[in-house]
């Protein structure tokens, strides 16, 4: 054997080591990841109080806004702002406005625009 053939050896050795080293820590981090994933989700679906923020993040990002939820008996109720009329309901504030396609006024009873059949939101 040559000192150029085991030099090269060598070489490819420790590659064949920084493969190996470089999967590991992959799959390591990976792991690490998904434990985290599993460990976040019970926390999220525990019913324990202990963790009620997360709980309220989670369901504010995948689900309904704590602000929006139906309050429920017994439950306390945020802090309403004292300019908003209370006798509004959950349906839309009156309105009178043109449309933005074609200017034809509508209210808040049209889903389209009785001119230009725009849907309104």
């Amino acid at each position: 054997m040559t000192s150029l053939s085991f030099t090269a050896m060598h070489i490819q050795l420790m590659f064949s080591w920084l493969g190996f080293g470089a999967t590991a820590i992959v799959l390591l981090v990976a792991l690490l990841l998904l434990a985290g994933m599993i460990f976040f989700i019970r926390i999220a679906s525990s019913g324990e109080d202990k963790h009620a923020e997360i709980r309220e993040m989670v369901e504010t990002l995948f689900g309904t806004p704590a602000h929006l939820r139906p309050t429920q008996p017994g439950a306390t109720s945020p802090p309403s702002s004292s300019s908003a009329p209370s006798s509004l309901s959950k349906s839309a504030a009156p309105f009178s406005e043109p449309c933005p396609a074609c200017g034809e006024t509508v209210t808040e009873n049209d889903a389209h625009c009785p001119s230009c059949d725009l849907r309104l939101l």
